[in-house]
């Protein structure tokens, strides 16, 4: 048996250290000061550090469309349900009345920001992906991973009523967000940037107008459809954005929300319904003929 003396230290001189000849760096950096590079320059900001960044310009750009959506939610998707003859106008003008003048520049300026930063950080996440995955995998092979990144807020339909949870390749909250972008763009171009530009004012005799219309394209392609996905990609987002914001975590607790969203949507659903139901030929002229002519959506007007 060999026995273990104890020796008295004695210092090491610098010269007799091994110099490092770029050979012992960490694998995935080209740098020997141990910095990642982007097409063979180093860089100072380390990827969480990004991610914290995008994330923290993510949440404070949904503050104007957070104290907004609860007015405009309650003007176009509650009030034309329950009566849609004045009752929705009369909301309308009560709710311009309250909000400042620049309430669209916040708004577009605040999802700019938020698109912006959501792809940006996209990009981030999906770095290095095939590693990270294979090590995600390892952590969570011996219990199912139930985050909305993975299974969206309930996981699916299958997810909400049995508990069978489907997984998601792309988050059902980013795909929503790439669906409600052109939507939305569209929205504002006849809402609000093309009767500007005109000298007019859309209200809900507008909307009347355009959901009951007689000519199929107005009537579906440039209101119904549109109107439709807006309504329901912008619930969904919205409401799921919240929920992980919130830091909503438990199972029960995020059926309870897609119960809000979904109820909140059908009733959306049903004043679309409603509105187009309503007799357009007592609303005057149709102020949606100059507003599709100024962006030539349709090539021919009855």
């Amino acid at each position: 048996m060999i026995k273990l003396h104890e020796v008295p230290p004695e210092p090491i001189e610098p010269t007799s250290l091994p110099h490092d000849n770029g050979t012992n760096t960490p694998k995935g950096d080209g740098s020997p000061n141990g910095r990642k590079k982007i097409f063979g320059i180093p860089y100072p900001v380390s990827k969480s550090t990004c991610r914290r960044f995008l994330w923290n310009c993510q949440k404070i750009s949904v503050l104007p469309m957070a104290l907004y959506f609860p007015l405009h939610a309650a003007n176009t998707l509650i009030t034309p349900a329950i009566s849609p003859d004045s009752a929705p106008d009369d909301v309308l003008m009560m709710v311009r009345e309250i909000l400042p003048s620049i309430t669209t520049k916040l708004l577009v300026a605040g999802i700019t920001l938020h698109v912006s930063a959501g792809v940006l950080l996209r990009i981030v996440n999906n770095w290095n992906k095939p590693s990270r995955n294979k090590h995600r995998h390892l952590e969570i092979s011996a219990k199912q991973d139930l985050s909305q990144d993975t299974i969206g807020l309930t996981g699916g339909i299958s997810g909400y009523l049995f508990g069978l949870y489907r997984t998601f390749r792309i988050p059902p909250q980013v795909i929503s967000g790439y669906i409600l972008v052109p939507v939305l763009i569209y929205h504002l171009l006849i809402m609000k940037w093309v009767p500007n530009s005109i000298s007019t004012e859309v209200d809900f005799a507008s909307i009347k107008q355009l959901l009951s219309n007689k000519n199929r394209w107005w009537k579906w392609l440039g209101g119904l459809v549109p109107l439709a996905i807006l309504l329901e990609s912008s619930v969904y987002h919205i409401g799921s954005g919240l929920c992980r914001y919130f830091g909503v975590n438990k199972m029960t607790a995020r059926k309870k929300w897609s119960t809000a969203i979904n109820l909140l949507t059908l009733v959306g659903f049903i004043s679309l319904v409603r509105l187009m139901r309503e007799d357009s030929t007592k609303l005057g002229p149709n102020q949606f003929e100059g507003i599709f002519k100024r962006i030539r959506l349709l090539l021919h007007i009855r």
